[in-house]
This record gives structure tokens, C-alpha cells and sequence, in this order.
């Protein structure tokens, strides 16, 4: 819940934009990519294949974004801002109503499509923007996990690829190192995580969540972004 905002947060501290994002995507196409094995038979490939539509024009927007404002220099602390904000917005998105809700309109997916696709080219982390479409659709249980572990993983494996043709790296054998230590180390994090879940209630639980989540957005916003750029 969050992990990628968190992730992505963290990596600020000492990645740039255009460090973080690619790298996250990696680690993060790591972790989608086992949820989507895991329940390979319950994806819904329909609404997939509804997502990809919207995905295709929204990451031409994302990057023509980010040919527009050229090497991050002046602009990258405006990019951590937008990043902290929106964590920040997403931590105040309404709650999913509670039941299922069958249907809604087709194009749904696509509109949403082009949302994540722009937003992943800028903000990276977009969990938060496409959580609840699936949540308020007959999502549940086991099609939500993987329906959206696939999306995402297809919206990370995007981002790699992109971000090293429009990005130049002086030191790309540092960020692959990095990047693939902190692919390796998801695996004993994720087994570190489900047994302290054990000992968390769901209240504390929502509260450390939300709480991380807040100084997160706070930090990268306010530390990464605002301060950087009145330095």
C-alpha cells in the first residue's frame, strides 16, 4: 500500500528525476511482475486491453512533456514538487465506495489510460490514479490484484526504455547497479513486510501508513522541490 510512492520518495534523496524514475520503474516492473505471475488466470485481459488504449496517446503526452522541458537542470525541482503534491493529493483521494459496482461506462479505462500514461512519464509512481476505478468496479479480490498488477507493469516497462533515450547518464553503470540491488532486496522486503503485517491491527496499520505517506509527499515536495529551488 503506497510502496511505490514511498519507493520513489526515498530515491529522491539521492537520484535525480530522471535517475529515479527509470530505476523505480525497474524495481517496481519486478514487483508487479510477480503479483501478475502469481494470478496469471484472473487478469482480465478485456479491460487490459481498454487501459492500453488510453496508455498509448497518454505516454506520447508524458514524453513530449519531457522533450519540452529538455535535461531536468532548472526544471528538475518543479518536477519534485509536482511529484510531492501528488502523493499528497493521493493520500486525500475519497474512499472507494464499499460494495462492488458492476458495469460503468466502456470508455472508462481508456480515459484512464491516458491519465496514468502522462502521468507516468512525470510523477512515475500512479497506483494511487488508478486504484480506485478498479476498486469501484466487480474488482475483487484476486482480479483487482492482477487486472492492475498488469497495467502497471506494462506502464513501468514503458518507462525504462524512454527515459534512457531521452535522458542522457553520465554514470549509467552506477544507476544499473543501484537499480538492480534494489530489485534484488524488494524480494526480502516483501517477506520482511508480510510478517510484520501480522503484528499490526488494521488501525494502526492505516495510521502508519497514512502517516509515512504524508511525510513522504511533505518531504519531496517541500525538501526535494521548494527549498532546492529557493537555495
Amino acid at each position: 500500500m503506497g510502496g511505490g510512492m514511498l519507493l520513489l520518495a526515498a530515491m529522491f534523496s539521492f537520484m535525480s528525476h530522471g535517475e529515479a524514475i527509470p530505476a523505480h520503474a525497474a524495481v517496481q516492473l519486478i514487483s508487479n511482475s510477480t503479483r501478475t505471475l502469481a494470478f496469471l488466470k484472473h487478469v482480465d485481459w478485456r479491460t487490459v486491453g481498454r487501459f492500453l488504449l488510453g496508455v498509448l496517446p497518454g505516454s506520447v503526452l508524458g514524453v513530449g512533456v519531457l522533450l519540452i522541458l529538455g535535461e531536468p537542470g532548472e526544471s528538475e525541482p518543479y518536477l519534485k514538487m509536482l511529484v510531492g503534491g501528488y502523493i499528497l493529493v493521493a493520500l486525500f483521494l475519497p474512499k472507494p465506495r464499499k460494495g462492488a459496482v458492476s458495469g460503468g461506462n466502456w470508455w472508462d479505462f481508456p480515459v484512464l489510460g491516458v491519465f496514468a500514461g502522462a502521468a507516468a512519464f512525470t510523477v512515475g509512481a500512479v497506483g494511487p490514479l488508478i486504484a480506485p476505478l478498479f476498486a469501484r468496479r466487480d474488482f475483487v479480490k484476486e482480479r483487482l490484484v492482477a487486472t492492475k498488477a498488469v497495467c502497471q507493469s506494462l506502464l513501468h516497462l514503458a518507462k525504462i526504455p524512454v527515459f534512457l533515450t531521452v535522458r542522457s547518464y553520465p554514470d549509467l553503470t552506477q544507476l544499473g547497479v543501484a537499480t538492480l540491488l534494489m530489485a534484488v532486496l524488494v524480494i526480502p522486503g516483501t517477506l520482511v513486510g508480510k510478517r510484520a503485517l501480522k503484528h499490526l491491527n488494521e488501525h494502526h496499520f492505516i495510521t502508519l501508513y497514512r502517516a509515512a505517506l504524508l511525510v513522504a509527499g511533505l518531504k519531496v515536495l517541500l525538501i526535494d522541490g521548494i527549498w532546492r529551488l529557493i537555495q
